[in-house]
């Protein structure tokens, strides 16, 4: 048991490690592209309007980001979801079927292989 423990606290750390490194790697890169960009519009435009193109541009996509992080506005009670009819009607409901180990692209692929050669072979 306490190896298990230790095997899951491994790999938690080690996907957090990885990902932190992942989202370093993608920050230096934005950067990089950022220089990139206010290179091309200097050779475009004068600094001033590439400085004001990048700030425009970071603050859109600032405010892009912020209106979909933000709270609904009518808040919403445990209770009350609870004694929802669709929550009423989920909890009576039987559970979904198993998914396939196999997904349902993969499976069309797989059958349209298999009908393919069946097709050559006549």
């Amino acid at each position: 048991m306490l190896l298990g423990l230790r095997y899951r606290i491994h790999l938690a750390v080690r996907r957090y490690a990885l990902g932190g490194l992942g989202g370093l790697m993608a920050l230096i890169g934005l950067g990089f592209l950022c220089a990139s960009g206010l290179m091309l519009l200097l050779t475009v435009t004068d600094p001033i309007t590439a400085c004001a193109i990048m700030g425009g541009a970071f603050f859109g996509l600032g405010l892009i980001l912020m209106f979909v992080a933000r709270k609904p506005r009518v808040p919403v009670s445990e209770a009350s979801l609870a004694a929802s009819p669709t929550a009423q009607a989920s909890a009576t409901a039987p559970p979904p079927p198993a998914a396939s180990p196999m997904p349902p692209l993969a499976a069309a692929f797989v059958q349209g292989l298999t009908q393919g050669m069946a097709a050559r072979r006549r």
